[in-house]
């Protein structure tokens, strides 16, 4: 069980991995639908659409680190039943105006920034309580979260697969519907008071004791900001790119995209079952940097143009890919966190994730209306060298030997958020 943590049983466990379920579920669908909005509703170029989601998911960065703040200073069940309820609203209001025939590009822009900001606001609180709950250690808690909450995330791509039979309305109302029900989970937490103790700061200070926290520990930071280039190219190409190679080199439709999506989540779920079979690991570091050089291997598959039947085999095992290495990272952060400010620290893992996707969405979308959608994985095969070297040489990911399966190894250091 986490340190500082008197409520973690199993219960506790099973009500917020319901919850999170849900919400990927929701989440996961919304993924889908502002893709199969800009793509095959709208019809939009990728340069445009690349604008559209740059446009969409940077306001929500400022928002990242006042979720952090607010995680490490509200009761965490309180505090996740308001985020639940909030993101039941946007899907509604555009249910509506796509019912009034009035959807547009900026529509789907206003949603976008809409649905990410209560992210923002929610998923730093939301995997830091994870840390309170977990009746096991955290490799295996957050693995089995991964598993359990992208299994359920699969429905929210059958219901994608659905738009084009039930219609963008009828979808929209059943997102909402999903983040709904995850409030009757929410509910059944346990009081999650906050655990700082003493005099609140002002909202700077609070915004520094994260940052100081991260910058006072190297291997830390030097985890986050090889996940931010891990993810500039990387989850940015399978955001961005997937669609327009589905569209222009296999001639897909929208229900080829929640195909694809789902395929993906499949390799997901079946990276963090093998790595559950042999967690916890000792040198977790050593297995992420190794599944660089194997993706740098499948993006350069797809980029040849596979029949239709291998590129589903290449999206299974870029899901197994990437599902082992935003696991890795995840626990790694979640390991080396201070416990008082780990809501902060874990928003600005957060941010090193989302800062990439507007940024990715931008560069790649002009890169392919200049190119082809197969030339804009270039930039992540070389990326991902870059991860190898720069982790094997400089990182101290290579040394790292995780706490939870090392028991002769001391503890974190606990940095300034602790003091």
């Amino acid at each position: 069980m986490a340190e500082g943590s008197a409520t973690g049983t199993r219960s506790a466990f099973f009500a917020h991995l319901s919850a999170s379920s849900l919400w990927m579920a929701g989440m996961s669908l919304q993924g889908f639908l502002i893709s199969a909005l800009l793509v095959y509703v709208l019809n939009l170029p990728a340069a445009q659409t690349g604008s559209a989601r740059f446009m969409a998911e940077l306001p929500p960065l400022l928002i990242l680190f006042l979720g952090g703040v607010l995680g490490d200073r509200r009761d965490g069940r309180r505090y996740l039943m308001l985020m639940h309820a909030l993101m039941a609203l946007p899907p509604l209001f555009i249910a509506l105006v796509h019912s009034t025939g009035q959807l547009s590009y900026w529509w789907v822009v206003l949603f976008g920034v809409l649905m990410a900001s209560i992210q923002s606001l929610s998923d730093p609180a939301r995997q830091s309580t994870l840390s309170r709950v977990a009746h096991l250690d955290i490799q295996r808690a957050i693995t089995w979260m991964t598993i359990v909450t992208s299994t359920v995330g699969i429905g929210g791509f059958l219901l994608g697969a659905r738009l084009e039979s039930w219609g963008v309305s009828t979808v929209l109302v059943l997102q909402s519907a999903l983040f709904a029900a995850g409030m009757a989970a929410v509910a059944r937490l346990p009081a999650l008071p906050p655990l700082a103790q003493g005099p609140r700061r002002s909202a700077k200070d609070n915004l520094l004791q994260g940052l100081r926290a991260t910058l006072a520990i190297p291997l830390l930071r030097n985890v986050i900001g090889l996940n931010f280039l891990s993810s500039l190219f990387n989850a940015g190409a399978y955001i961005v790119v997937v669609p327009y190679i589905l569209n222009e080199v296999y001639a897909g439709t929208a229900s080829s995209l929640a195909q694809a999506m789902i395929v993906f989540t499949i390799g997901s779920i079946g990276s963090n079952l093998l790595l559950l079979r042999f967690m916890p690991l000792l040198h977790p570091g050593r297995l992420f940097l190794f599944m660089q050089l194997t993706r740098m291997g499948i993006l350069g598959l797809i980029f040849i143009e596979p029949g239709p039947w291998f590129f589903q085999v290449l999206l299974v095992a870029w899901g197994l890919n990437m599902g082992v290495t935003t696991t890795l990272v995840r626990t790694t952060v979640q390991e080396l966190a201070p416990a008082l400010a780990r809501a902060q620290v874990l928003s600005i893992l957060l941010f090193s994730f989302m800062v990439s996707s507007p940024v990715s969405a931008l560069i790649l979308g002009f890169l392919i209306s200049l190119t082809s959608p197969t030339f804009a994985l270039v930039p992540g095969i070389v990326i991902s060298a870059v991860i190898f070297l720069l982790g094997l040489r400089v990182s101290g990911l290579w040394q790292y030997r995780s706490p939870a399966a090392d028991r002769s190894a001391p503890p974190p250091a606990p940095g300034p958020a602790s003091e």
